[in-house]
C-alpha cells in the first residue's frame, strides 16, 4: 500500500491575487507605454504630454516614497514637485489655474481633488485647464498610500476600489494560472487592479446584455477561427458596452500585448469612447488625464 503524502499548497500567483497593489514603477511604465503608443497616432502630441506628466509623477513617486513612511504625503506639495518638474512644458493657461489652485486654502484644494475623485468638475472653468496635474498628484499620493498601507480583504466584487475607493479607469485581462484571462479592474487613482468576473458590467453587475467594440482598418484581414485560440481575433482595446444601464468601460488586454498598460492605452484608444457615445453609451469611470470639456 502506499502512502499518502501530505499536500502542500501552493502560493497564490501574483496574477491570480484577488488585490493587487500599484507597481513601483507604475508610472514610468506608463510613460514607456505612452511613447510607443505616441508613433504615428493622430494625437502624438497629447500622448506625449502625457508621457512627460508620467515620467514627472515617477520622479515625484520615487522621492517621497523615501521620505513618506505610514503617512500621507500632503496633495499640495505633490501639486507644487509636478508644477516645478513640468515648468517648461506647461502653457500660459495650465501655469495660470495651477497658480490660482495653489493659492488656496488646504480646504478649497482637497474640496477640489474630492470632486475629481468622483468625476466632478467643470463648475470652476479657470481651474479646468490644471485639473488634468491635480489627477496627477492625486494619482502619487494614492498610489504611495496603496503601497505602504495594509491592503482590505477583497470579500465580494464591487463597482470602486477597495484600497482607495477610487472609479475606475479600466479593467485588464491577465493570464491566471490556469493559463486562462483573469480580468481585474483599474484604478483610476491608486492604480490598484481588484478582481471581477470576466465577462460582467462593473458598474451595474449585469452580466448577459453586454457588446465589445473594438477598431480596426477598414482594409483589415480577419484570420479563420482558431479553436485553440478562440479569442485571438479581439483587439488589445475593447470597449464593454452594457445595454443594461448604458455603461461602457475599456477592457485591455496583456495576454494580447505584454506591453498594454491601462491608462495609457485608454488614452491612444479615445474613439473607441466617441463611437460608444455616439451609441449611447457612456464611460463608468474616468481617466484623469483626459478629461473632456462639459457643456
Amino acid at each position: 500500500m502506499n502512502p499518502v503524502l501530505p499536500i502542500t499548497p501552493l502560493a497564490t500567483p501574483p496574477e491570480s491575487l484577488p488585490l493587487r497593489r500599484p507597481a513601483a514603477n507604475l508610472f514610468s511604465r506608463r510613460a514607456a507605454r505612452l511613447q510607443t503608443l505616441a508613433a504615428g497616432h493622430a494625437m502624438a502630441d497629447f500622448l506625449l504630454f502625457s508621457a512627460e506628466l508620467a515620467k514627472a509623477q515617477q520622479t515625484c513617486f520615487d522621492a517621497l516614497c523615501e521620505q513618506v513612511v505610514n503617512t500621507t504625503a500632503s496633495l499640495r506639495h505633490i501639486l507644487a514637485r509636478l508644477q516645478q518638474q513640468l515648468a517648461d512644458k506647461l502653457s500660459p493657461d495650465v501655469h495660470s489655474a495651477l497658480i490660482c489652485l495653489l493659492e488656496m486654502s488646504d480646504h478649497e484644494l482637497q474640496a477640489h481633488a474630492d470632486e475629481l475623485r468622483q468625476n466632478v468638475y467643470g463648475q470652476n472653468v479657470a481651474l479646468v485647464a490644471c485639473l488634468p496635474i491635480l489627477g496627477a498628484a492625486m494619482q502619487v499620493q494614492a498610489s504611495i498610500n496603496a503601497r505602504q498601507t495594509d491592503l482590505p480583504p477583497l470579500a465580494n466584487e464591487t463597482d470602486t476600489c477597495p484600497a482607495c475607493h477610487g472609479l475606475p479607469v479600466a479593467s485588464v485581462l491577465r493570464r491566471g494560472e490556469s493559463g486562462h484571462a483573469v480580468r481585474y479592474a483599474c484604478c483610476s487613482l491608486c492604480a490598484s487592479e481588484w478582481h471581477i468576473t470576466r465577462v460582467k458590467c462593473v458598474g451595474c453587475g449585469n452580466a448577459k446584455k453586454l457588446q465589445y467594440r473594438s477598431i480596426a482598418a477598414s482594409d483589415a484581414e480577419f484570420a479563420a477561427p482558431n479553436p485553440k485560440d478562440p479569442h485571438g481575433y479581439r483587439g488589445v482595446q475593447e470597449l464593454e458596452c452594457c445595454d443594461e444601464c448604458h455603461g461602457a468601460l475599456k477592457m485591455i488586454s496583456l495576454e494580447r500585448d505584454a506591453n498594454a498598460e491601462a491608462f495609457a492605452d485608454d488614452l491612444a484608444s479615445l474613439t473607441l469612447d466617441l463611437l460608444g457615445g455616439d451609441a449611447g453609451y457612456g464611460r463608468i469611470g474616468f481617466n484623469p488625464y483626459f478629461l473632456p470639456g462639459r457643456e
